[in-house]
């Protein structure tokens, strides 16, 4: 049963303070809380609305210059950057000032700021997993009363609304019918493998996958490699969000699917951490695959035959998408690969109004038109001309009109680079690009639309660390599989009845 907000974040603050998990250069549990500093928009008037967007992590840009946009419009409401770590020097850097990212301890400093300013409901309106030290905090947060439902905003929104924005993403998003965070764009993560090894129908059993691979000719691969850790980390690590209910506080890894799934991964020999040096490997039963753009139609293989790499159209037949190996078929997920957005639930509603008139701007056809492809202009020494090239975000606009617009720039080779690049005679033959076709654009429209689960990639942090342990210790031969389901469990079960 879901807590009452106020509960919610009692619990969570008190979660966020404690336990030890530190690693070299870690902040004491007892380190004060540090001040932070608010980006403030110049020449706000004083009968503004002024709405806080809590950061802990970078701002993408294309939103930062919105944000710019935004209050230079003089519309009466002003956006500031609350960000909680550009004060604290030497935060989650090394010994020589390098980032190299927050540890365990670091995290759970930050989650403690914003969770005590979530509380005080006038210090933040606009949140997202870009809020939270661990992204995982933001998925109890949504999930438990903390965001208001945002399809009240879009009833009067004649641009931005459920008609407008694509239904299948809202509907995976969706909790208990209420729509409480907005993905601005939507990527697949799945896998691919030649028909001739993987057949032809779609998202197999756990079953199937390992007959396949019995079937599969001596020297073969799972994406590459044949040593146990490489296995569990490109076939099962990717799906252990699924074993995560953040909406129930449950957890399921000692479920038939991890069980059979890590099993399978401790038949083949362990590295024990070692750099892994490839022994002859030929074919490759599957590739881990994200769709993350229309050039996806596309994937490559390596030919063994020619000892060079092709490309292959993937509605030609000659490769079938598998997702991950599940007992229901339902081994591909979608996921949020760039911004996700929510308004706080516990601002007024003038405040959240003014929010949406602001986060409703990232959903746009223009804006989402426009942020997908930077173009970009560079030198070729080798023969002294300027070329143009396009950056390309990793993600499916929701706006449908924006991901038709960018589909038909595909179609007609809008982004294709003029590189006249001279090619010395000694460099190994590249497969030639192709470019997507609209029968490649309703290919990957429609595998998109077959997949029904959404999953988020915030996978905490803590838990992470917990789970590769015990995987890592049974594969190196320290536990059997028993003990290993037992410990992993047991383990996750404790640490998210904490959140309850």
């Amino acid at each position: 049963m879901k807590k009452p907000i106020s509960v919610l974040f009692a619990s969570v603050i008190l979660l966020t303070g404690c336990g030890n998990n530190s690693g070299s250069g870690s902040v004491s549990e007892n380190a004060a809380v540090p001040e932070n500093r608010t980006e403030t928009a110049p020449d706000a008037a004083k009968d503004d609305i002024v709405l806080t967007m809590a950061c802990v992590y970078e701002v993408w840009e294309p939103v930062r210059e919105q944000i710019d946009k935004f209050n230079a419009e003089d519309n009466g409401i002003i956006i500031e950057i609350k960000n909680y770590t550009e004060d604290l020097e030497g935060l989650g850097c090394d010994e020589e000032g390098v980032f190299i990212g927050y540890n365990n301890d670091e995290l759970k400093m930050l989650d403690l700021q914003v969770m005590q300013d979530l509380i005080n409901k006038d210090d933040i309106d606009i949140i997202g997993p870009f809020s939270f030290g661990n992204g995982a905090k933001y998925e109890f947060f949504k999930q438990n009363g903390g965001c208001a439902d945002l399809y009240g905003f879009m009833e009067n929104d004649a641009e931005v609304n459920s008609g407008t924005l694509n239904e299948h993403i809202l509907s995976l998003n969706e909790c208990d019918g209420s729509l409480y965070s907005l993905p601005t764009h939507y990527a697949a993560w799945t896998m691919a493998g030649k028909t001739e090894y993987v057949g032809t129908e779609r998202n197999w059993t756990i079953d199937e996958f390992i007959d396949c691979w019995n079937a599969m000719p001596e020297g073969a691969s799972v994406n590459g490699s044949n040593i146990a850790e490489d296995i569990y980390y490109d076939v099962l690590r990717h799906n252990n969000a699924s074993f995560v209910d953040y909406d129930d506080y449950e957890v399921d890894f000692d479920s038939e699917d991890f069980r059979r799934m890590l099993e399978f991964c401790g038949t083949f020999p362990s590295n024990m951490g070692d750099k892994y040096e490839s022994d002859g490997i030929n074919e490759r039963l599957v590739q881990v695959i994200p769709i993350t753009n229309y050039k996806s139609a596309a994937v490559s293989e390596m030919n063994y035959v020619s000892h060079r790499t092709e490309k292959y159209r993937l509605r030609d037949g000659s490769h079938t998408l598998v997702g991950f190996p599940t007992s229901d078929r339902r081994g591909a997920y979608l996921f949020s690969p760039y911004y996700e957005l929510s308004i706080c639930a516990n601002i007024s509603d003038e405040r959240q109004q003014a929010a949406w008139q602001f986060i409703r701007e990232l959903y746009t056809e223009e804006f989402q038109t426009e942020t997908f492809a930077t173009r970009r202009e560079s030198y070729n020494p080798q023969t002294g001309d300027t070329y143009v090239d396009y950056l390309l975000l990793e993600g499916f606009p929701i706006n449908n009109a924006a991901r038709k617009n960018i589909a038909a720039a595909f179609v007609n080779g809008e982004y294709e680079s003029s590189s006249t690049a001279a090619v010395p005679e000694d460099a190994p033959m590249q497969p030639e690009e192709i470019k997507p076709e609209q029968a490649d654009i309703s290919y990957i429209d429609d595998y998109i639309a077959s997949i029904d689960r959404w999953e988020s990639p915030n996978l905490d942090r803590e838990l992470f660390s917990m789970v590769e342990e015990e995987v890592l210790a049974y594969l190196h031969g320290e536990h059997d599989i028993d003990t290993t389901i037992d410990l992993i469990q047991d383990r996750a079960s404790i640490w998210i009845s904490e959140l309850e």
